[in-house]
């Protein structure tokens, strides 16, 4: 029976985009998790894909963007169900069921994903689905898309061990998500919390969304996004409000001239401190100064 291949988009409709498709071995199949495909891609419009009659498991990530994906489970034998997806949402599905995932056009997606296979594909998936949804947030974000991005790099370049190592990142892929604690918000809050106490004992240094998200082992588009939901701000306004609150007790409490008040606060350029200040308190320094 002839069955489906992968969709090759075209190129008008996507940009970065990377992929690998893989033909293992007889033994390969026999004994190890594979990939049959792994990719990256980031979305330039709205574009809909629709899958179904593949021997064949995905698991993929949204970096960034939103969409909606379409899942009939091929046990379930019910209608399609459609869940709203955004930065953050991970999805395990078996492809001999039948779904599609659609970007959208305001905010067309970045996706991270594999297609896989092996011998105990269906007993892995059967175990996740007994304990977790097939939409799915992970406190192991950037876990799971380092273990994706090895797989696409050790795909792009074989070598002899490239097979052993791409079901070592699979394996590792399926123990994390299937270990997923049920506690997860409880677990992102009081990440969330450590962050925050990192924040103000660190505003006046020089920080980075880059640097948190490998400090603590957190997607940066993800941390963004469930930062602002946590606290009602982003990361840079909260910092911001920080160095401003220190700067106003300076200028209270203290004769240091405006440019050392600012260098103690975090901010070398005393043109942009003032600018911020302003911005923020409706007055410049010096004014605040003399009205306090």
């Amino acid at each position: 029976m002839n069955k489906p291949f992968f969709e090759k988009y075209k190129t008008s409709e996507v940009t970065n985009t990377r992929s690998v498709i893989n033909t293992p071995s007889a033994f390969t199949r026999e004994n190890f998790f594979y990939i049959q495909e792994a990719g990256y891609l980031k979305s330039l419009k709205s574009h809909l894909s629709r899958r179904k009659g593949l021997d064949s498991y995905l698991f993929f990530v949204v970096l960034s963007g939103s969409g909606s994906v379409s899942y009939r489970e091929p046990s379930s034998g019910g209608a399609m169900v459609t869940v709203p997806a955004s930065t953050g949402d991970c999805f395990f599905l078996n492809c001999t069921g039948e779904y599609t995932h659609m970007s959208t056009d305001e905010d067309p997606w970045e996706l991270l994903w594999i297609h896989f296979y092996g011998p105990q594909s269906a007993a892995y998936y059967t175990y996740f689905r007994e304990h977790h949804s097939w939409q799915f947030r992970s406190c192991h974000f950037t876990e799971l898309i380092t273990a994706i991005e090895n797989i696409i790099h050790y795909n792009e370049g074989p070598t002899d061990d490239t097979d052993l190592l791409t079901a070592q990142q699979i394996v590792n892929i399926l123990t994390l998500i299937c270990t997923e604690s049920g506690d997860r918000n409880e677990l992102l809050s009081d990440k969330l919390k450590t962050i925050l106490h990192y924040l103000d004992e660190h505003y006046t240094e020089n920080l980075s969304l880059d640097q948190l998200a490998e400090q603590f082992f957190i997607s940066k588009y993800y941390l963004s996004r469930e930062f602002k939901k946590e606290f009602g701000t982003t990361i840079i306004q909260y910092v911001l409000a920080k160095k401003i609150s220190n700067a106003k007790e300076l200028l209270r409490y203290s004769n240091a001239s405006i440019e050392e008040i600012a260098r103690m606060c975090g901010i070398e350029d005393a043109s942009y401190f003032n600018k911020v200040f302003k911005k923020m308190e409706g007055c410049t320094a010096s004014e605040y100064r003399k009205r306090w």
